[in-house]
């Protein structure tokens, strides 16, 4: 279920160190190369070896917005996938009343069952199992709904029920896919790192022709370049680092069936 992109099984803190020590290697390898070069070459050609660094750079950007996005959009699509899917849990939730009432308790219990499975804590991975009685209580659902329409009950009615079950069978499958399966490919990591990589090795060789640039530069420029890949890396990843979908809607829906249900089998014992 979970990608086999080692940019995704490696965790994130050693993600970062990795970043910055190539980094560092690459323009220290850049400036040794630069303070090897002959200085006659280095006033014919250093106009040109700026200009060539200007374009490395503008490319590394690139490259950089453009994972960046494509990340960032998978971020915002999981926290919009989460609210859609309170929305029609909820929605499926209160609409049971249309269902014929001696399966109305049954239909409660298991939506309320859904719903405490779906509010888990983010940054621990999900549990497989959990997926599987998630899919098993669709089942159960599905299988109300279609028990109605051998007992030939009102469409009307039955469809305000059938539809949020519908719907909620079909945000199960997004979040899944979106938050477990669909990842940055591993070509585009291999080829952000790779451009990187180049543009830091022009910069130090730039850095060693003139002979300039100081030490807190170099390390500054490491840690820029590794904390935005960092950040790339955190957007991607649905269960590991800061940047976590905020599952607060699910669990207030959670208390409020809980307090729901507390309540209805609390009522016959204060008659």
């Amino acid at each position: 279920m979970y990608s086999g992109n080692i940019f995704y099984v490696l965790p994130l803190p050693l993600i970062y160190l990795i970043t910055v020590a190539l980094v560092l290697c690459a323009l220290a390898l850049g400036v040794f190369w630069g303070h090897r070069h002959p200085n006659k070459e280095v006033a014919d050609g250093e106009s040109s070896i700026g200009s060539a660094v200007a374009a490395t750079l503008g490319l590394v950007a690139f490259v950089l917005a453009f994972t960046f996005n494509m990340a960032a959009d998978r971020f915002n699509e999981r926290k919009a996938l989460l609210l859609q899917e309170v929305n029609t849990i909820q929605a499926a939730y209160l609409n049971v009343g249309f269902l014929e009432e001696m399966e109305r308790e049954r239909a409660h219990g298991l939506i309320a069952e859904y719903v405490d499975l779906r509010d888990f804590d983010p940054s621990i991975p999900v549990n497989p199992a959990d997926i599987v009685r998630s899919e098993e209580i669709q089942r159960e659902l599905w299988q109300l709904v279609q028990d109605h329409i051998a007992w030939d009950y009102n469409a009307d009615y039955l469809r305000q029920f059938a539809d949020p079950v519908n719907r909620m069978i079909d945000l199960h499958r997004a979040r899944v896919v979106l938050g477990l399966q669909y990842r940055i490919p591993a070509p585009l990591w291999l080829a952000l790192y790779f451009i990187t990589i180049l543009a830091m090795l022009a910069i130090g060789y730039q850095l060693g022709i003139s002979r300039g640039g100081s030490t807190q530069v170099v390390l500054a420029l490491a840690l820029t370049f590794a904390t935005v890949i960092l950040l790339i890396a955190d957007l991607d990843r649905a269960n590991e680092g800061v940047l976590l979908v905020d599952q607060a809607p699910m669990s207030n829906l959670n208390q409020r069936l809980k307090a729901l249900r507390e309540r209805k089998s609390a009522a016959p014992a204060t008659r």
